[in-house]
């Protein structure tokens, strides 16, 4: 063999292990996802009724209330990226002109309601954009400026509504392998409801609320999630509190955690921002 061509074969070889070496380094948390996006209008009509979270609380309260399918994409920003994505969730939502509700379902093939060594608890959220200056676009929970969210997890549905305790006697998976601060600050605190309203200022700030005033109940039935939530239109302290208007059009994302994929902290799946109508 000529000593061109060994040479010329030499180079072709280490670019072709350079490019492997690259590729695993990029993608050795996942492939990013390729993201387009159409925005979605969801409609809060006036009804009403009232839904009562205690009790035997039907689902059939729901019925003849239009919903929309929004996609999902796992979250891009930052590592560590998902390895799956829930593809979608089914959302739907009204108003009383005293409380506004939401209800999130969404495919769940595996019931994940415990926190603890290597174990991670099904979850969701709803965000609520604060003040005037909302992007035009966010993939991230908290990332363009101050955000409220309402953050549902099955453990904390399970401890507070059922009454049992969290099944283990150590919270995991407080510190991201490569980070100094803790990235959910809500994790091990007592639960109040089944629900965390949470503030967020940035990335890796969100700071749980002393008092929640946002209600929740989820139920998993045949590999389904069914969640809902509630809250009173009028905000208590607009500085903090998402605050809803029969008549305005508001910016809200939501976010899915699935605990058997190993879901919890930034790596989950979201939306990008949808149209809420409160109607009149």
């Amino acid at each position: 063999m000529k000593k061109n061509t060994v040479i010329v074969l030499s180079i072709v070889l280490i670019a072709l292990f350079l490019g492997l070496v690259r590729y695993g380094m990029q993608h050795a948390w996942g492939i990013p996802a390729d993201y387009e996006y159409e925005r979605v209008v969801l409609k809060a009509p006036f009804i009403d009724k009232d839904i009562d979270f205690r009790g035997a609380t039907s689902l059939d309260e729901w019925e003849g209330i239009d919903s929309k399918e929004i996609k999902l994409f796992y979250q891009l920003m930052v590592l560590p990226w998902p390895k799956d994505s829930v593809p979608s969730v089914t959302v739907k939502a009204f108003h009383n002109k005293k409380d506004i509700y939401f209800y999130l379902s969404y495919k769940d093939d595996t019931l994940d309601e415990i926190h603890g060594g290597n174990t991670f608890s099904d979850a969701n959220a709803i965000m609520f954009p604060l003040g005037e200056d909302v992007p035009n676009s966010t993939l991230m929970m908290g990332f363009m400026g101050s955000s409220n969210i309402w953050q549902w997890k099955a453990n904390q549905d399970r401890e507070f509504w059922s009454g049992k305790g969290p099944g283990a006697r150590v919270y995991a998976d407080y510190y991201y392998p490569f980070e100094e601060n803790e990235t959910l600050t809500v994790m091990g605190l007592e639960h109040v409801s089944a629900v965390n309203d949470i503030i967020a200022t940035g990335i890796a700030t969100l700071t749980r609320k002393n008092v929640s005033l946002v209600e929740g109940r989820g139920f998993w039935i045949d590999g389904t999630w069914h969640v809902m939530f509630r809250r009173s239109l009028t905000a208590s302290d607009p500085e903090v509190d998402a605050a809803f208007t029969p008549g305005e059009t508001y910016s809200i994302a939501f976010a899915v955690w699935d605990g058997a994929s190993g879901d919890r902290g930034g790596r989950k799946s979201i939306s990008d921002f949808v149209s809420l109508e409160a109607g009149t």
